[in-house]
């Protein structure tokens, strides 16, 4: 079951609410990010502790940092490494952003440059050393990080018909999932030479796919899209085959009635389970995914 447990503002203009593009949990569930049309990160920390049982409003989010400076369009997509020392942030201007924490405040280090327009989604690989983007030209980049800290282009594909929106890493595995304007998703595994397609789910959502993402242990995923609609994928071999070469199934749908606007993104938190979303309202909301 999917229960709706705080709502917030990206923007403190309620007035005039700026479209929320993204959210991600930092690893230790106690940091949120979000990014949006005002150009803006801002970096947000949880108030108190989740009850599973507890009311609507049960869960507190205060901002505590606003970096402003970084892109000259809307940012698109936030998400921070595994190690927890940096965030990536991707905009309409066809830029990635690196930043490192330093004293407690993330601050820009690194800029990526070279797609040809809106970078929609970067996000690092579980063990840090690769940032996958993808962007309206329908292409899949993948960055790799040398004995430096510096991130070059090691391979890019083209795996959808239609404007890439998001990708994101299974947790423990070498798996990409992708979504696209086309409705369907792709998930891809490395096969010792070159990334491959593993499996095609076309018409999961009815118009585009935003965003999707994984639970903690790789097992579950949840996507939204324009029909404003969230809904849950699992694995159909859990502990005969590994995640890389196994099969989603949808299982769960939970359809968002007190809004017109689509679901634009979705994080899980891997600590308490919570589901946060964001979408045109400029309303961010927290969900319990339920049982496992």
């Amino acid at each position: 079951m999917l229960r709706q447990i705080g709502k917030f503002f990206h923007d403190t203009n309620e007035e005039l609410p700026c479209r929320v593009w993204m959210m991600c949990w930092h690893h230790d569930g106690r940091i949120l990010a979000s990014c949006g049309d005002d150009k803006k990160v801002r970096v947000w920390a949880l108030i108190g502790a989740h009850d599973a049982d507890g009311d609507e409003d049960s869960c507190k989010l205060e901002c505590k940092t606003v970096l402003d400076d970084s892109h000259t369009r809307a940012v698109r997509s936030v998400a921070f490494s595994h190690d927890g020392r940096s965030l990536v942030s991707a905009s309409f201007d066809a830029a990635v952003v690196i930043y490192q924490q330093e004293d407690g405040e993330f601050t820009e280090c690194d800029k990526l440059e070279g797609h040809e327009s809106e970078v929609k989604c970067a996000v690092f690989s579980k063990s840090d050393e690769f940032v996958a983007t993808c962007s309206r030209d329908k292409s899949v980049w993948f960055w790799q990080q040398d004995e430096y800290g510096d991130f070059s282009v090691s391979s890019i594909l083209q795996p959808h018909t239609q404007d890439v929106k998001h990708v994101a890493w299974h947790p423990t595995e070498d798996l990409l999932v992708s979504c696209s304007y086309d409705s369907s998703i792709r998930f891809y595994r490395y096969d010792g030479e070159d990334w491959v397609t593993q499996q095609k789910i076309d018409a999961v959502h009815e118009g585009t796919v935003w965003s999707m993402a994984f639970d903690a242990d790789g097992n579950r995923l949840v996507t939204v899209g324009e029909d404003h609609v969230v809904q849950l994928f699992v694995r159909e071999n859990v502990g005969t085959k590994s995640a890389d070469s196994d099969t989603w199934k949808s299982v769960c749908q939970f359809h968002v009635e007190d809004t017109r606007w689509p679901i634009y993104s979705v994080s899980w938190n891997a600590t308490n389970d919570v589901i946060a979303t964001g979408g045109g309202d400029s309303k961010i909301r927290l969900r319990s995914s339920g049982d496992r």
